[in-house]
């Protein structure tokens, strides 16, 4: 087997296919509550404000006490969420966003509204994103409560709610993808391959990236379905992909193409892979 990289740069392309992000109204469970949704999408124009809702829904039997909080999370090199106190990101979003109310109780089987507000400083048109906490709290006796807790409440876990913002004039738009490499496959059906996604732009971006296997001698173009997945600002994501391993045998062209909505411009690298079975 053998193979070579190279970059290359589509221009002039109209997009293939339009890479929507479905925001559907998702709902979690947890300790007898739910909440919904837990994903909100801001797109507040800097020194304007702009207003959300989020219900919380009470299962139990009894009265529940509920505490809002805010938080962060970041990006690991994985690309998996690590949570984190609030302002502890310097793209946090807690400084603009106002919650109310924080602190309320829910009768039996009866539900609560909360009030999200994202008001962004006069010239920030970059993406910011963070979390509510949402817990169920007791409140603790005085010889039990936690000095580090104020007026003795003691939280159980959470759901998470993820704020993102991002104003319709959030500017260029700019991202790239290289390093296109087979990695070690853990399916036997299939062969694998990594590549870097890297944001350059200060907004989130939904990316769409997929392969096309074209046979070097018949010409023969094959597209694989696409992975997609958001790219965060001045940020790099490792993307796996895979083909199916009982492709007729040839030589093949294998580019990875990376569709984040410009309407000009696709983004790829290519190497070069054999089958020999």
């Amino acid at each position: 087997m053998f193979y070579f990289e190279s970059n290359i740069l589509f221009m002039n392309q109209k997009t293939i296919g339009t890479l929507l992000l479905v925001l559907m109204t998702a709902v979690i469970f947890a300790q007898d509550f739910e909440v919904s949704p837990v994903k909100l999408f801001f797109n507040s124009d800097p020194g304007s404000t702009q207003l959300k809702t989020i219900t919380v829904k009470n299962h139990s039997s009894k009265t529940q006490s509920f505490l809002l909080s805010m938080g962060d999370f970041t990006l690991n090199s994985k690309g998996q969420r690590e949570y984190g106190p609030a302002n502890s990101n310097k793209r946090s979003i807690s400084n603009w966003m106002t919650i109310s109310p924080t602190f309320f109780e829910i009768p039996p089987n009866e539900e609560q509204q909360i009030s999200i507000s994202i008001q962004p400083p006069i010239d920030e048109y970059g993406s910011r994103w963070g979390v509510i906490n949402v817990r169920t709290a007791t409140e603790k006796m005085s010889f039990q409560a936690d000095k580090t807790l104020s007026a003795g409440v003691m939280v159980s876990p959470r759901i998470v709610v993820e704020v993102f913002q991002t104003s319709k004039g959030g500017g260029a738009l700019s991202a790239k993808i290289d390093q296109l490499r087979e990695i070690e496959s853990t399916d036997a059906a299939k062969r694998m391959f990594t590549a870097l996604v890297t944001n350059n732009s200060d907004v989130i971006i939904p990316c769409k990236v997929y392969l096309i296997a074209s046979d070097m001698k018949t010409g023969k173009e094959t597209m694989f379905p696409p992975t997609l997945f958001e790219s965060y600002p001045k940020n790099t994501h490792r993307v796996n992909l895979d083909i199916p391993k009982d492709m007729p045998k040839g030589i093949y062209a294998l580019a990875a193409i990376l569709d984040y909505g410009s309407a000009s411009t696709l983004e790829g690298t290519q190497m070069v892979i054999e089958f020999n079975e």
